[in-house]
């Protein structure tokens, strides 16, 4: 039988009860509702808008703009420069009736840093030009008439009825030695000559330093004294130019380090071209001398016997390279 203080028993025990249950109901409440929201807010919304926005916007536009353009307009102006020293752009170019096929004959295995020069600087500009179709004919040897045979192509074993180049065509033949300094205009002049004269060679003073290398006439009287012929002297030339007003002067013998002559010569005279003559000369004592010609003064004598004349351009006067001890 329940009394009344079990009823305040009772009681007292259901409202700790109900006291216990507020507790948690205010725990849940607070805490999972602030952390969620406070975290995810700030993080993720700061970092993924700064970082695209700047960075990929700024690097593409800079660098396709800078580098591309200067590099393909530099590079076919230093191309086009050897393209013109090429001879494959040349020769079908002109038409065949204005061409010149020259030949140049290169004597020689030791060449200046002078000569080079000269030569580099000169078959550029002639094929820039488009008037001549250029082939080289080199030639190295100890005996200078083989080698000035050699510049010819010719062979031994064709026999002596051979022409040079076994026959095939070509217009003007020039040499030009290893010692010898020039430029184009020189080269140009030269050919032009040949316009003019078959035979045609440049000047250039010997290494006496008194004379010109030709000779005008062939004086025995002034071999017999001296053991030489007589060579032109510069101050002849130039009292010669003023009384005449000419620029090709005749002579007997000229040097070959600078001469041109046209393939019409060559077809007149025999070979073997350079071979040398055994000069007899009787003395008015009763003694006789005998001398051996060089290979161009045997060539020179050739081609005056065959009826042309030899012709000195006054006008070009190129540099020859001889050592000199002081």
């Amino acid at each position: 039988m329940t009394t009344t203080d079990d009823n305040a028993i009772i009681d007292a025990t259901l409202a700790d009860t109900a006291d216990s249950t507020e507790t948690p109901v205010e725990t849940p409440v607070e805490t999972p509702v602030e952390t969620p929201v406070e975290t995810p807010v700030e993080t993720p919304v700061e970092t993924p808008v700064e970082t695209p926005v700047e960075t990929p916007v700024e690097t593409p536009v800079e660098t396709p703009v800078e580098t591309p353009v200067e590099t393909p307009v530099e590079t076919p102006a230093r191309t086009d420069v050897p393209a013109t020293i090429s001879p494959a752009p040349v020769l079908p170019t002109p038409p065949a009736v204005n061409v010149k096929k020259i030949v140049f004959a290169l004597p020689g295995d030791n060449f200046s840093s002078k000569f080079l020069i000269s030569w580099t600087a000169t078959i550029s500009k002639l094929w820039e030009t488009r008037k001549y179709d250029i082939m080289l004919s080199p030639a190295t040897g100890s005996f200078v008439p083989f080698v000035r045979m050699t510049t010819l192509g010719l062979d031994v074993l064709r026999g002596q009825e051979q022409k040079p180049f076994d026959g095939q065509p070509f217009d003007i033949w020039i040499t030009i030695d290893s010692d010898i300094v020039f430029t184009f205009e020189q080269v140009e002049k030269l050919i032009e000559s040949t316009n003019e004269h078959p035979v045609v060679a440049g000047m250039y003073r010997m290494a006496d330093l008194v004379n010109y290398a030709f000779v005008k006439d062939w004086d025995e009287t002034y071999f017999k004294k001296n053991g030489a012929f007589q060579f032109i002297k510069p101050e002849e030339i130039d009292v010669w130019k003023k009384e005449t007003e000419l620029k090709y002067f005749n002579v007997v013998y000229s040097g070959m380090g600078f001469m041109a002559i046209r393939r019409e010569v060559f077809d007149n005279i025999k070979y073997p071209y350079f071979d040398s003559e055994i000069v007899t000369i009787h003395t008015e004592e009763g003694k006789v001398i005998r001398d051996i010609c060089s290979e161009d003064v045997s060539f020179c004598k050739k081609i005056t016997q065959a009826g042309y004349q030899i012709m000195v351009n006054t006008d070009i006067r190129v540099g020859h390279i001889k050592p000199l001890i002081i």
